[in-house]
Protein backbone atom coordinates (compact mmCIF):
# COMPACT_ATOMS: atom_id res chain seq x y z
CA UNK A 1 0.00 0.00 0.00
CA UNK A 2 1.14 3.55 -1.24
CA UNK A 3 -0.14 6.67 -0.75
CA UNK A 4 0.49 10.14 -2.80
CA UNK A 5 2.97 12.25 -0.96
CA UNK A 6 1.65 15.49 -2.85
CA UNK A 7 -2.05 13.93 -1.56
CA UNK A 8 -1.99 12.42 1.54
CA UNK A 9 -6.15 13.00 1.99
CA UNK A 10 -6.19 10.58 -1.21
CA UNK A 11 -5.14 7.62 1.22
CA UNK A 12 -3.22 4.89 0.47
CA UNK A 13 -3.84 2.36 -2.88
CA UNK A 14 -2.06 -1.16 -3.79
CA UNK A 15 0.34 -1.15 -6.42
CA UNK A 16 1.97 -3.98 -8.32
CA UNK A 17 6.15 -3.76 -8.12
CA UNK A 18 8.71 -5.24 -10.11
CA UNK A 19 10.98 -7.54 -7.95
CA UNK A 20 13.86 -9.49 -9.90
CA UNK A 21 14.35 -13.24 -9.03
CA UNK A 22 18.36 -11.86 -10.18
CA UNK A 23 20.48 -10.04 -12.70
CA UNK A 24 21.37 -12.10 -15.83
CA UNK A 25 24.72 -12.02 -16.55
CA UNK A 26 25.85 -11.45 -20.18
CA UNK A 27 27.32 -15.18 -20.27
CA UNK A 28 24.42 -16.63 -18.26
CA UNK A 29 21.96 -14.99 -21.24
CA UNK A 30 24.73 -16.35 -24.44
CA UNK A 31 24.18 -19.92 -22.07
CA UNK A 32 20.49 -19.64 -22.81
CA UNK A 33 20.90 -18.21 -26.56
CA UNK A 34 22.87 -21.47 -27.45
CA UNK A 35 21.05 -23.72 -25.64
CA UNK A 36 17.83 -22.77 -26.77
CA UNK A 37 18.97 -23.73 -30.89
CA UNK A 38 21.62 -21.60 -31.82
CA UNK A 39 23.78 -22.43 -35.01
CA UNK A 40 26.33 -20.17 -33.37
CA UNK A 41 28.88 -20.31 -30.60
CA UNK A 42 28.71 -18.40 -27.26
CA UNK A 43 31.44 -16.66 -28.18
CA UNK A 44 30.04 -15.30 -31.49
CA UNK A 45 27.47 -13.87 -29.98
CA UNK A 46 30.18 -12.54 -26.92
CA UNK A 47 32.20 -10.52 -29.82
CA UNK A 48 29.02 -9.24 -31.57
CA UNK A 49 27.46 -7.59 -28.41
CA UNK A 50 30.59 -6.21 -27.52
CA UNK A 51 31.57 -4.61 -31.29
CA UNK A 52 27.89 -3.42 -31.58
CA UNK A 53 28.57 -1.69 -27.75
CA UNK A 54 31.27 0.16 -28.93
CA UNK A 55 30.03 1.04 -32.51
CA UNK A 56 26.87 2.16 -30.44
CA UNK A 57 28.86 4.42 -28.07
CA UNK A 58 31.02 6.05 -30.99
CA UNK A 59 27.64 6.58 -33.32
CA UNK A 60 25.88 8.28 -30.47
CA UNK A 61 28.55 10.37 -29.71
CA UNK A 62 28.73 11.53 -32.87
CA UNK A 63 24.80 12.04 -32.47
CA UNK A 64 23.27 9.69 -34.27
CA UNK A 65 20.04 7.53 -32.98
CA UNK A 66 20.72 3.35 -33.68
CA UNK A 67 17.61 1.73 -34.76
CA UNK A 68 18.26 -2.03 -33.94
CA UNK A 69 15.08 -3.02 -35.28
CA UNK A 70 12.63 -5.71 -33.28
CA UNK A 71 15.29 -4.74 -30.20
CA UNK A 72 14.40 -0.67 -30.30
CA UNK A 73 15.55 2.51 -30.74
CA UNK A 74 18.63 3.89 -28.92
CA UNK A 75 19.26 7.62 -28.62
CA UNK A 76 21.55 10.24 -26.71
CA UNK A 77 19.86 12.84 -24.30
CA UNK A 78 21.62 15.45 -22.31
CA UNK A 79 21.36 16.01 -18.44
CA UNK A 80 22.03 20.20 -18.70
CA UNK A 81 21.96 22.85 -16.26
CA UNK A 82 20.77 25.84 -18.20
CA UNK A 83 22.54 29.26 -18.47
CA UNK A 84 21.29 32.85 -18.54
CA UNK A 85 22.20 33.57 -21.84
CA UNK A 86 22.84 31.87 -25.11
CA UNK A 87 26.85 33.39 -24.82
CA UNK A 88 26.86 32.23 -21.23
CA UNK A 89 26.23 28.56 -21.77
CA UNK A 90 29.54 26.36 -21.53
CA UNK A 91 29.11 22.87 -22.60
CA UNK A 92 32.12 21.80 -20.53
CA UNK A 93 30.38 23.25 -17.48
CA UNK A 94 26.32 23.13 -18.48
CA UNK A 95 26.52 19.65 -19.48
CA UNK A 96 26.52 17.22 -16.51
CA UNK A 97 26.41 13.96 -18.38
CA UNK A 98 25.07 11.75 -21.74
CA UNK A 99 22.06 9.50 -21.37
CA UNK A 100 21.11 6.64 -23.39
CA UNK A 101 17.62 6.07 -23.99
CA UNK A 102 15.80 3.20 -25.05
CA UNK A 103 12.47 3.36 -27.33
CA UNK A 104 11.13 -1.02 -27.28
CA UNK A 105 10.79 -2.74 -30.15
CA UNK A 106 8.27 -5.11 -31.32
CA UNK A 107 9.90 -7.50 -29.09
CA UNK A 108 9.17 -5.56 -25.64
CA UNK A 109 5.89 -4.01 -26.55
CA UNK A 110 4.10 -6.87 -25.27
CA UNK A 111 6.04 -8.02 -22.07
CA UNK A 112 2.56 -7.81 -20.35
CA UNK A 113 1.18 -11.37 -22.17
CA UNK A 114 4.74 -13.17 -21.64
CA UNK A 115 4.99 -12.34 -17.71
CA UNK A 116 3.66 -14.02 -15.03
CA UNK A 117 2.64 -11.90 -12.17
CA UNK A 118 2.45 -13.72 -8.53
CA UNK A 119 1.37 -11.89 -5.17
CA UNK A 120 4.57 -11.87 -3.24
CA UNK A 121 5.55 -10.46 0.11
CA UNK A 122 6.83 -6.83 0.00
CA UNK A 123 10.28 -6.21 0.87
CA UNK A 124 9.32 -4.43 4.53
CA UNK A 125 7.27 -7.94 4.69
CA UNK A 126 10.25 -10.06 4.04
CA UNK A 127 12.73 -7.87 5.98
CA UNK A 128 10.20 -8.17 9.08
CA UNK A 129 10.43 -11.89 8.32
CA UNK A 130 13.98 -12.24 8.03
CA UNK A 131 13.94 -9.98 11.67
CA UNK A 132 11.67 -12.80 12.98
CA UNK A 133 13.22 -15.53 11.83
CA UNK A 134 16.42 -14.38 13.03
CA UNK A 135 15.52 -13.54 16.80
CA UNK A 136 13.83 -17.11 16.67
CA UNK A 137 16.91 -18.43 15.94
CA UNK A 138 18.99 -16.52 17.86
CA UNK A 139 16.70 -17.26 21.06
CA UNK A 140 16.54 -20.93 20.44
CA UNK A 141 20.67 -20.93 20.21
CA UNK A 142 20.97 -19.41 23.41
CA UNK A 143 18.14 -21.60 24.94
CA UNK A 144 20.54 -24.81 23.53
CA UNK A 145 23.51 -23.11 25.15
CA UNK A 146 22.06 -22.78 28.51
Amino acid sequence: MRGNPRYPERGKKAYACAQYEKTLSLDELLDYIVLHGSAFRKGDYGAVISTLAEAMADKMAEGYKIDLAEMGQFYPTLECEGADTMADFNPDKHIKAVNVNWKPGNDFKNLKQRAAFREDLTRRMQKDALKADRKRWEKGEEEGQA
